[in-house]
């Protein structure tokens, strides 16, 4: 399937050139909207040569265990499969130097649907199989201290601080019925800034920038469709857009990319300017089998789910150009980079022109750790199955060049960087999270 995302933005690394490896390894890394980080990785012919030895650190964890780091801490959640009631627990560890913070009681029960940090504040959200069981708790930072729990889905936060939960008069989440609530909550006390109670046979669908919501659009029956603003709840603009249907029937697709929403009609999406719902222009787009992203940079990208990304206009939905072939595309820096599946599970990057789609550069088979920095650089790695050995790389889209700064082991390949700390945290062979550093900074 293909995807597009947004790689967004990071402070530059520091080169250190060495030889360019065989081909290995390629992933895009998605932005932090959940936990559990997955890597591709394959085998490498010719040894690389080994690099001065970064210094490392070790966060204890055991299998069925989830690790993630939220802010600028790492935090290790207890698996709750077959433990006894109210034993899981959550560890804090400071990054980059992994020292244990502070240990303390999490009772909620299933598996971490959302996490997120603010004002001191960390954020986590439950989902058993259950869904009348979902929970939503705000933990304070410093010391681990509930500060409140919610029977309510964890939505996001808001460049604001306020954080956006979904829930019912029962606590139990549902849809559609005119039961439930969308509350805009403080991170540490969990008082109500605002809450819009969404009538019956409304769906709602939020528009992010990032992993922060910016919009909510309502979806009535009777075809209006609403948009509000994710800090204060006020509407922005309101109209007509949709037939009528019934309140159970579900309701049509919208989507989001750059300041427009896109509203299907059939075959054909309308975009509409965001604030102001204002016509923009139609396309032949159909939002149930393909999916549009401001990913490209200034450009439009709709990607179809079974393979195919065509690039538009987004001032005329004008058609520039169109790749056949399955591939996850993201802007670094200037250009455009591509990651088209390969062999035995292994995936190829390619540089982009933004304009006509042309393959600028093969950058070659890598695992990319990190958003690009600043200058459109990837930290990235290529790892070794039969040693469990990764190499670590800045790689450059403008040039293709590979700058070795270090040599990782007894890695599982699930991996990622924290640029803003300086760490490559990986989970090890024995489940385990090994904690690396510095990543070389310009």
């Amino acid at each position: 399937m293909t995807t597009v995302i947004d790689l967004g933005e990071m402070r530059p690394g520091q080169e250190m050139a060495v030889p360019e490896p065989v081909r290995t390894p390629v992933r895009w890394r998605l932005a932090w909207a959940a936990a559990g980080l997955a890597v591709l990785a394959c085998t490498l012919g010719p040894a690389l040569p080994e690099r001065a030895p970064l210094t490392e650190a070790t966060i204890p964890a055991r299998l069925g265990d989830t690790a993630f780091a939220a802010g600028e801490q790492y935090y290790v959640v207890t698996s709750d499969r077959g433990a006894p009631p109210d034993s899981r627990t959550i560890t804090a560890y400071t990054l980059p130097g992994a020292t244990r913070l502070w240990q303390a009681p999490l009772p909620l029960s299933g598996a971490l649907r959302g996490v997120g940090a603010v004002a001191g504040q960390m954020l986590i959200s439950t989902q058993p199989e259950l869904l009348e069981a979902v929970e939503s708790v705000s933990i304070r930072e410093a010391t681990g201290q509930i500060m409140w729990r919610r029977r309510a889905l964890f939505e996001g936060v808001t460049a604001g601080g306020r954080v956006l939960l979904w829930t019912s008069l029962d606590g139990t989440p549902a849809g559609s019925t005119g039961r439930e609530t969308l509350e805009a909550v403080d991170p540490v006390t969990g008082a109500v800034h605002w809450a819009y109670r969404v009538p019956v046979g409304g769906w709602l669908s939020y528009r992010y920038r990032g992993a922060a919501p910016t919009h909510v659009v309502t979806l009535l029956p009777e075809g209006r469709v609403e948009v509000r603003d994710a800090e204060d709840g006020r509407v922005l603009a309101a109209a007509d857009l949709l037939p009528p249907r019934l309140p159970n029937i579900p309701a049509s697709y919208v989507q989001f990319a750059g300041d427009m929403v896109f509203v299907r009609g059939g075959p054909v999406a309308q975009a509409y300017g965001l604030d102001r719902l204002d016509h923009r222009w139609n396309a032949p787009i159909d939002l149930a089998t393909e999916y549009v992203t401001s990913g490209c940079g200034d450009k439009i990208c709709v990607v179809a789910y079974t393979g195919g990304v065509r690039v538009l206009d987004p001032a005329t939905g004008r058609l520039l150009w169109f790749d056949p072939l399955p591939a996850v595309v993201g802007r670094a820096g200037d250009v455009l980079v591509a990651q088209v599946p390969g062999r035995n599970s292994s995936t190829q990057l390619s540089v982009l022109d933004p304009e006509t789609g042309r393959v600028r550069e093969q950058l070659g088979e890598w695992a990319v750790l990190a958003p690009p920095t600043g200058d459109g650089e990837l930290i990235a790695m290529r790892t070794d199955l039969n040693t469990a050995k990764a190499w670590l790389a800045r790689v450059d889209p403008a040039t293709g060049g590979a700058h070795y700064f270090g040599v990782v082991s007894g890695v599982t390949g699930d991996c990622e960087a924290r640029v803003g700390v300086g760490a490559v945290i990986c989970r090890r062979l024995d489940a385990s999270v090994g904690v690396w550093r510095p990543i070389p900074l310009r």
